[in-house]
């Protein structure tokens, strides 16, 4: 088993690099407050038939910040057509600091064709030990979520408890500089006890096709 390690400076964090047989994770810490980081790679989540290159592509893509974290090219996948969407991993908490406030995010982004992923919306989830929270967002691009607000504008209060609901998905969704988009699909408290964080997003109940979106991984790191 080939495993290489190496130290960089990335923004804020100080990173140690971990590439296992052709697999990355990305440990880093902040500078600031030395909590630890974790990016797992799409390699290393559980994408329902992924396998199937009827349904997922895998390939490899150069401005992922894994590929430039390591020198090389990161596999991303990417969604051909499916009507089951359901993506899903596992991180013990020993991995992380303890005594810490973490947020898990699946780093997306949409291709150009991309279609059906926002016309119902998909659950997100974290579950540590019996401790469980859920929420709800649709998928689309940025650009198109920014049209809603002034379409919602002046309708009456059941559209404004819409207009609400509406713009508690659009902070489930950040647009990064570097052009990837995060998810947010929900925060814990490690207690430094040893736990299972279970984290998914998943869209499964409608059954209609979707496709177009481009998974890098789910990083896990320190919330304020």
């Amino acid at each position: 088993m080939a495993i290489a390690n190496k130290m960089r400076i990335h923004g804020e964090k100080l990173e140690d690099v971990t590439i296992d047989d052709g697999t990355s994770q990305i440990f880093s810490m902040e500078k600031s407050t030395c909590k630890k980081c974790y990016l797992l790679s799409a390699r290393e989540l559980s994408i329902t038939w992924s396998s199937y290159l009827l349904y997922w592509t895998w390939k490899p893509l150069v401005e992922s910040r894994l590929a430039l974290s390591i020198n090389g090219f990161a596999e991303v996948a990417e969604l051909r057509t499916i009507c089951w969407l359901e993506i899903s991993s596992t991180v013990n908490t020993q991995m992380l600091s303890p005594k810490t406030f973490y947020g898990a995010y699946l780093i997306v982004k949409f291709a150009y064709r991309a279609y059906g992923l926002d016309t119902f919306p998909s659950e997100v989830s974290i579950q540590v030990g019996n401790i469980r929270s859920q929420g709800q967002v649709h998928l689309s691009r940025n650009e198109r979520k920014k049209q809603l607000p002034k379409q919602l504008f002046g309708l009456n209060q059941v559209k404004a408890s819409r207009t609400r609901m509406f713009q508690e998905e659009k902070e489930a969704l950040f647009e990064r500089k570097d052009g990837w988009v995060e998810i947010e699909l929900g925060s814990f408290y490690n207690d430094g006890n040893d736990k299972e964080v279970n984290m998914s997003l998943k869209e499964v109940k409608s059954l209609h096709l979707k496709g177009g979106i481009i998974v890098e991984g789910i990083e896990l790191r320190p919330k304020d």
